[in-house]
């Protein structure tokens, strides 16, 4: 049977009240990641390991039927690998990364979206003689309010917040941050009430990343090098935060989402929503002082902001950080820079996902009708809509174009099969077995040859390799200086490494280089990224032979080709961390720090001497840690050994030939591509979750409550938030299940049989949500009857 992966990327955006709606479409997110978990289990796929303790919900087992259903033809698993959000839409994101990696409940915070967000609990309200003064605008309010807002307030209780909130605090932020952080890590630690040690949903060898944006109120300095004069000054004030869980063994994560990153997490929630006006800006020290008031450690502090916020000193607590929708909003770049180096197990299928909840949707006539704006609307545009609203043209142009590239990678490494074949034919033997030592030395010989035919075109191609390790070396040596608390800036220290491999590349003029010669032992000691694009390389041509499985009288057994993948991405793992600052230890740091002074010491245009010495000790002790060329040897046992006990020999002599050839085909690709692309070569197709995007239950008339009152309007109503809510998961279920059928490889479903999908998840949602959504009486029972009507 065909398997697919379906890999989604996930980017919410911000939008206030409107998190409450988000946070419905990441229940269901987490329901579809689960019930495919569950199943894979259920049938005999390993590779991920839900808890065992919580029982499968109704919603969570409408989509295993789903996938049941398709199974019939082919088998889909999905998996999320990458979640962006912005302001509400971060919050959002981190919770739902929390649960993926961990394999917990997303139900505490429903109670902290329909409980807490509200405008009496977020509100400071103010008291005493002040607030009695306060009470005699009411009448005035209410006149405003009435002629102002019409239909949006005409509920008495959207109309009592409002008067509320307007006798909170003026002149200051009216919610309260520290309240806010506390609900936050209340609903965390009822999160891991239900965390069990190993539980996960990411899959073996997989990593979840998480990227949420906030903005430096103070900024950053960057220097910038320029002719005259020699360097700018500017301040940065983005910051994307990365957190990340990898699945490296079995049962056991390396994860920044557990219940000892809690409060770095919610500072970065509290941080990204922390709307300008609305609440104050978030710092270091008001996170502080909730937590020591809660009693609870915050054992990452140290780490966290020395690494992630780059804060250091008795000023870090003091730094302010507002709302992340103020210079991203939509923040596709970090999860399309992420997507397309996420290995599969199978095909792959992906989908960037974007939760836009109201899209604006507005034609040319209506923008020419509209009046010119006054005075306040303008300033209020530029400094707040528009800067929230920019397009997303260019990020989806980007992934257009990568997709072209993927298209053409295909296209070139057909074109040069038959060339490469021929070529590796007179290098490999044509009968029995090999030995590992011997497949070393055909590798090696494919390597000579193909750059001995390469011409002048092996000196662009080194010259490449060479500024990439010089680049990834740069940074490695920076971040370990960083731990000692040396600054080392990777740009100067870049420009000191190709100086240094500018002497070692002199003599490409007389060819490639021989293999004595110092620019073959540094690439050979530290070129980790070329190794990694060989086994991708071969993992590729492994993809290509599941759909031969069972055929001719020597089978491919496709558990086999399972187990020889998954040792080769434990071999890519290996090999990643070796980029990685925890992979080295206290005397790697103590010499980057030596570098980093010696760096601040050398003059620009200097003859190098001590300091050309001391940057060779450096890099030869990164080489020796990194041990490189013992994990060749253990990657040409696992091909040469391995596989030739478990793959047919003819099938085997293919693997072989995609392994020792590599080198043909990284010399064609790899100028072009700059990257380690060679996982899968597919396209990225975008989808969005929104009202606009469903017409199961919903119309064009539908609107979300929370769009009201420039989206602050959910915060003033209960009955508006379990609205939103509810249909958050509705409108996510419906699209889902979208998604899901287009990665399905043309298997089709009958009008019928979609129909009593779609019945079947929304009433499993409604039974869910009965007992907790109360405050609009009709709210379930008239979307029970609507559902039972669908054909």
């Amino acid at each position: 049977m065909k398997e697919i992966e379906l890999r989604l990327a996930l980017v919410f955006y911000g939008g206030v009240s409107l998190a409450i709606y988000m946070h419905g479409v990441s229940r269901e997110v987490l329901n579809l990641v689960r019930a495919s978990a569950c199943r894979a289990e259920r049938v005999g796929r390993n590779g991920v390991n839900p808890s065992k303790d919580r029982a499968s919900s109704p919603g969570e087992r409408a989509y295993e039927a789903l996938l049941d259903r398709l199974g019939h033809s082919v088998d889909i698993r999905v998996v999320v690998d990458a979640v962006a959000g912005a302001s509400a839409g971060g919050v959002n994101g981190i919770m739902l990364a929390r649960a993926i990696a961990h394999d917990l409940p997303l139900d505490s915070h429903r109670a902290l979206w329909l409980e807490n967000a509200d405008v009496t609990r977020l509100a400071r309200p103010q008291g005493g003689i002040r607030r009695y003064l306060k009470s005699g605008i009411s009448p005035v309010l209410d006149r405003m309010i009435s002629k102002r807002l019409k239909h949006d307030i005409k509920d008495p209780e959207t109309r009592d917040k409002l008067r509320t909130l307007m006798q909170s605090r003026w002149f200051s932020p009216p919610f309260s941050g520290e309240n806010y952080s506390g609900w936050m890590l209340d609903a965390c630690n009822q999160m891991d009430a239900d965390y069990r040690e190993g539980a996960t949903l990411i899959p073996r060898g997989q990593t979840l990343d998480l990227f949420v944006t906030l903005t430096d109120y103070e900024g950053q300095v960057r220097r910038i090098h320029i002719d005259d004069p020699a360097f700018v000054e500017e301040l940065d004030h983005r910051r994307v935060l990365n957190f990340h869980a990898k699945h490296r063994v079995p049962s056991h994560l390396q994860s920044q989402f557990g219940p000892d990153s809690v409060a770095e997490l919610v500072f970065a929630a509290r941080a990204t929503s922390s709307f300008p006006g609305a609440f104050p800006p978030a710092t270091i020290a008001e996170m502080d002082r909730v937590l020591k008031q809660r009693g609870e450690p915050w054992p990452n502090r140290d780490r966290f902001l020395s690494r992630s916020l780059e804060l250091h000193g008795e000023g870090a607590g003091r730094r302010c950080f507002v709302d992340g929708s103020v210079v991203m909003n939509k923040p596709f770049s970090p999860v399309i820079d992420v997507i397309r180096q996420r290995p599969a197990a199978r095909e792959v299928a992906r989908r960037l996902v974007y939760v836009d909840p109201v899209p604006k949707m507005r034609d040319a006539d209506d923008a020419n009708r509209q009046p010119l704006p006054g005075f306040l609307k303008v300033i209020l545009a530029s400094l707040a809509h528009i800067p929230r609203n920019e397009p997303i043209g260019d990020d989806l142009r980007d992934i257009e174009a990568r997709n072209r590239r993927g298209q053409w990678l295909s296209q070139t490494i057909a074109a040069a099969d038959p060339v490469v074949e021929a070529a590796v034919r007179k290098i490999l033997p044509r009968r029995g077995t090999l030995k590992t030592e011997a497949l070393t030395r055909y590798r090696a010989a494919a390597n000579e040859a193909a750059h001995g035919q390469a011409g002048y075109a092996f000196l662009n191609y080194e010259s490449l390799k060479l500024h990439a390790v010089g680049e990834k070396i740069a940074q490695l040596i920076s971040e370990l200086a960083k731990t000692r608390g040396r600054e080392a800036r990777p740009e100067l220290l870049l420009g000191w490494i190709t100086d240094h491999l500018g002497q070692l590349a002199k003599d490409f003029s007389n060819g490639p280089p021989k293999p004595q010669d110092g620019v073959v032992q540094f690439l050979r000691g530290l070129d980790v990224d070329y190794r990694i694009r060989r086994l991708r390389f071969a993992i590729r041509k492994l993809n290509s032979l599941y759909h031969r499985a069972g055929e001719g009288k020597k089978a491919i057994n496709p558990d086999h080709l399972d187990r020889i993948k998954s040792l080769l991405y434990e071999q890519i793992d290996h090999l990643g961390r070796r980029w990685e600052v925890d992979f080295f230890g206290l005397q790697s740091q103590k010499t980057a720090e030596v570098l980093a002074g010696k760096l601040i010491q050398r003059m620009p245009g200097g003859n190098g001497g001590e300091h050309d010495e001391v940057l060779s000790e450096a890099l030869d002790q990164v080489s020796k840690l990194m041990g490189l060329q013992d994990l060749d040897r253990l990657q040409d046992e696992l091909f040469s050994a391995t596989a030739g006990a478990l793959l047919p020999v003819d099938i085997h002599r293919e693997l072989l030939g995609a392994y020792v050839g590599f080198a043909f085909y990284d010399l064609v690709t790899f100028p072009v591509l700059q990257s380690n692309d060679f996982s899968e070569i597919s396209e990225t197709l975008v989808a969005r979750i929104s009202p606009k995007d469903t017409g199961r239950l919903n119309d064009d008339s539908f609107q979300l409550k929370g769009a009201a009152l420039n989206t602050f309007g959910a915060f003033f109503n209960r009955s508006w938030r379990e609205h939103d809510y509810l249909w958050g998961r509705l409108n996510a279920a419906e699209r889902l299940v979208g998604i899901v059928l287009s990665a399905s490889d043309g298997e089709l479903l009958s009008d019928t049989e979609l129909a009593q999908i779609h019945r079947d998840l929304f009433l499993a949602i409604l039974d869910e949500e009965e007992l907790e959504l109360k405050a609009d009486p009709a709210l379930i029972g008239a979307l029970k009857a609507k559902i039972r009507e669908l054909t």
